[in-house]
């Protein structure tokens, strides 16, 4: 891929792992945001990016991003596991996670959603959910990623994560 990228990246911690920003290669800009209050940031942190094509992931694993910039072509571009891919087919959500470029327009499709149920906790707690069903069809790319230690504060730990994304998905669904 030739176009200038923006990358964003978030934590909650004070430090993004330099372990991870050692193998971000190639990218024209890089967001960091740490000690960041909760998911929605990441999108308001992409909306600032200089570029019009963003890429994503989270601060607990290492995805070969080049490899999955191949397969960029203008939609939702991004890697999942087999596993978490037949979870989430027929959700209509994809995971941004192990990595994800878009276009930057794609954020618009927030407003959407803020605009029936506001700025609710959904909204900041699984804007990835809703940024996804909102931007359909995915690209998705099966290809392995490596975990880095995961830590007890991981959102997937939380007692009611699933039903939160539950929740957030039938709510986005009903926008479409």
């Amino acid at each position: 891929m030739n176009e200038k990228i923006t990358a964003v990246l978030i934590t909650k911690h004070k430090d993004y792992p330099k372990i991870i920003l050692d193998r971000l290669v190639g990218f024209d800009e890089i967001i960091i945001k740490t000690e960041c209050p909760n998911i929605y940031t990441r999108y308001l942190e992409a909306a600032k990016a200089k570029n019009e094509i963003i890429y994503v992931q989270d601060d607990d694993c290492f995805v070969n991003h080049q490899e999955l910039g191949l397969h960029y072509d203008g939609r939702l571009t991004n890697s999942m596991t087999p596993h978490h891919f037949q979870a989430y087919k027929d959700t209509g959500a994809t995971l941004v996670g192990w990595g994800c470029f878009f276009p930057k327009e794609a954020l618009k499709v927030f407003q959407k959603y803020i605009d029936k149920y506001g700025m609710d906790h959904h909204l900041y707690r699984e804007a990835d959910r809703i940024f996804t069903v909102l931007n359909q069809p995915h690209n998705t790319i099966i290809m392995p990623h490596e975990d880095l230690p995961q830590t007890a504060e991981r959102m997937s730990f939380e007692p009611n994560h699933y039903i939160w994304a539950s929740e957030a998905i039938q709510k986005t669904k009903l926008l479409t």
